[in-house]
């Protein structure tokens, strides 16, 4: 069995149970059990730190990774008495990709819900996270243009602040957030809805 890429832990500094990418690390198997001594760091501040994971032995989950108008379908290594949370980022091969939906498999049959042990889970549906893409709506006198600027999730940006957008360049005058619209202030990548900006004659 190979090491995970990532695992959710108790961080010894943020005092919280966030993702730690596991840099690397050793597997040992005894029965049912699987033990991971190995070096991971906090995704939340950065923390490193030697640790030891005991857990069930892992199994492949089916995951669908969408991003733009593609979907690829994948498998992702977890323990089965994880728990699995829209809204979630795990680690796939390398990249960051963000939970937007869960399939169940129970008694019932199947079902769609926010979170579920990986044991009940049937399919997991995310986002490429690595990079979002943010709408821009640039305007030019009485008209516009659309355009998509694609940057890391955390990236910030400014009311009043110049950005460059493939050809052209425009000072943004308002964007609309998941919490609103925005006139002042600043916005992470991620939160952005659309950005509206002023051309620079």
């Amino acid at each position: 069995m190979k090491v995970p890429n990532s695992y959710y832990l108790k961080c010894s500094a943020c005092g919280e149970e966030t993702l730690h990418e596991i840099l690397k690390g050793e597997v040992g198997t005894k029965g049912e059990e699987v033990t991971i001594e190995g070096v991971v760091k906090c995704k939340e501040c950065g923390t490193t730190e030697n640790r030891t994971i005991r857990e069930k032995k892992a199994v492949d989950v089916p995951i669908i990774v969408s991003w733009k108008e593609d979907s690829k379908k994948d498998k992702i290594s977890l323990y089965p008495d994880e728990w699995i949370h829209k809204g979630d980022e795990l680690l796939l091969d390398g990249s960051d990709v963000k939970v937007t939906s869960i399939e169940e498999e129970n008694e019932d049959g199947e079902k769609r819900t926010d979170s579920s042990k990986v044991d009940d889970i049937k399919t997991i549906w995310a986002k490429k996270h690595d990079k979002v893409r943010v709408k821009v709506t640039i305007h030019k006198g009485r008209s516009s243009s659309s355009k998509v600027l694609e940057v890391v999730p955390d990236e910030e940006f400014y009311v009043n602040d110049r950005i460059e957008c493939e050809d052209e360049d425009a000072v943004i005058h308002k964007m609309i957030t998941k919490e609103g619209e925005k006139r002042d202030g600043k916005a992470k990548a991620e939160e952005i809805k659309m950005i509206y900006a002023q051309r620079i004659r």
